[in-house]
């Protein structure tokens, strides 16, 4: 049975998974290594930073890597859809072994930057273009916005969740 998340913050679901999250002291610092489906990733969450009145924020920073993008015009994901598959992968572009570094700036998993710059923080060591031109323009296109950042910032977040998840139900289960 599937756990339902919440639309809490990034930072917040993961102090719900991770019970040594709970009592960090505004001055630390906390790094964690997750070996998840779709890749590795090293998560460094900072120290907390006041803005203004505003309520105290944690940034989050990821590096590593994900196996594998698909892109099509109608989707990113790290696994190929029924369709793609049927199509035998025709317009779809296949990023491999992408190396990760993305930063939150305020933890709330919504938009990350990638090395100071909204575009990047993704990049591929190879690619396979099935898609042709259409699908040269369509990855640029999607750098350039930084859509391409932004998926697949969801797309990990939800790796290092579903993994820490199963790692706190086995460690449950052996107790």
């Amino acid at each position: 049975m599937k756990k339902k998340r919440s639309h809490a913050t990034f930072i917040e679901q993961l102090k719900r998974t991770i019970s040594s999250l709970k009592h960090m002291k505004p001055s630390d610092m906390h790094v964690l290594t997750v070996h998840a489906n779709y890749g590795n990733y090293e998560i460094v969450i900072g120290p907390e930073e006041r803005h203004g009145e505003k309520k105290c924020e944690r940034a989050v920073e990821i590096n590593g890597e994900i196996h594998h993008l698909f892109i099509s015009p109608h989707s990113v994901s790290p696994n190929p859809s029924k369709q793609q598959i049927h199509d035998k992968l025709k317009n779809t572009v296949i990023m491999q072994d992408l190396a990760i570094h993305l930063r939150d700036r305020r933890g709330d998993g919504r938009h990350a930057t990638g090395n100071g710059n909204a575009k990047r923080g993704i990049k591929p060591r190879g690619m396979i273009n099935m898609a042709g031109q259409h699908g040269a323009e369509l990855v640029h296109d999607m750098e350039e916005s930084g859509e391409l950042v932004d998926i697949t910032y969801k797309i990990i977040q939800q790796d290092i969740l579903h993994a820490l998840e199963k790692r706190k139900d086995e460690e449950t289960l052996e107790a």
